[in-house]
């Protein structure tokens, strides 16, 4: 006589209800992949707040550039020239793009200088510094509007003053809960190694072709985690003055002529210099 094992009368009884569990899970599993589907595929859309240092070669422009064929990508930018992020915070189109304009991510920069932190301001963290109050108060909008915030670093002229610099940018990102981009000592250093690009535009303090390059190429690298595989160019006209002060300008990629900003054997360089230089705060 055959003897049944205890567990062999259980495991049929319990087959209807695992084969449904089965179904159950394929199903989630299923759900599960097309909302992955549909994330890889949702749109970026992209701001950024600043000021002549971001409109001058057309950061914004230059970084939208960056998207790989088929990446659904939406680059805009509000700014003015001698724009502080204190006048953007009191600014209404600001304030109303930031809470309609359902944006995933936004670049905060400050006027080059607004953060400058030396020994007495580093006494207090950079409490003092002006520019930490509104840049938290934007940086509290966007993310009630649903976006990612970093906050773009400028640049001073010496390895001092870059330092000093930075210890404010960083306290002032950290306080903002925003991820950091650092421009001013990767700057400085790529400037010794490649004094041939244009690094300083011809009126001796915007940024040039090659600054405004790494700006894009550091912020892609910090937004989306990867080396970007093409250039920084600029469609159409090639800004100096803000094109819509006023407003919220859109950027077209589709138009002409396209402007280059630098070489292809300079992407990787500009990009990855200093690794630890993108903070994640």
């Amino acid at each position: 006589m055959k003897v049944r094992r205890p567990c062999e009368g259980r495991a049929q009884r319990l087959e209807p209800g695992s084969r449904m569990l089965r179904a159950i899970a394929s199903t989630l599993l299923a759900i599960l992949a097309v909302d992955a589907t549909r994330a890889a595929e949702a749109t970026h859309r992209v701001l950024f707040i600043g000021n002549s240092l971001t409109y001058v070669n057309d950061l914004p422009n230059a970084f939208a550039s960056l998207a790989p064929a088929g990446m659904p990508l939406e680059v805009d930018m509000i700014a003015s020239g001698g724009a502080s992020l204190a006048d953007a915070a009191r600014n209404p189109t600001v304030v109303s793009a930031l809470s309609k304009g359902g944006y995933t991510d936004v670049v905060l920069q400050e006027r080059g200088g607004d953060a400058f932190c030396p020994a007495a301001c580093q006494a207090t963290a950079g409490a003092e510094l002006s520019a930490m109050r509104p840049t938290g108060e934007l940086a509290r909008m966007a993310r009630a509007g649903g976006a990612r915030v970093f906050y773009l670093g400028t640049w001073q002229s010496s390895k001092e003053t870059n330092e000093a610099l930075e210890y404010g940018e960083r306290a002032i990102a950290k306080a903002s809960r925003a991820r950091y981009v650092e421009i001013a000592e990767p700057r400085r250093e790529l400037m010794l190694r490649h004094p041939g690009l244009a690094w300083t535009h011809a009126d001796g303090q915007h940024p040039g072709y090659a600054t405004t390059a790494m700006m894009a190429l550091r912020t892609w690298r910090a937004m989306f985690g990867t080396v970007p595989a093409t250039v920084p160019c600029v469609a159409g006209e090639v800004h100096y003055h803000a094109p819509l002060p006023g407003g919220v300008l859109h950027v077209d990629t589709s138009q002409v002529p396209r402007t280059c900003l630098i070489e292809e054997g300079a992407v990787n360089e500009l990009t990855a210099m200093y690794d630890v230089g993108v903070e994640y705060l």
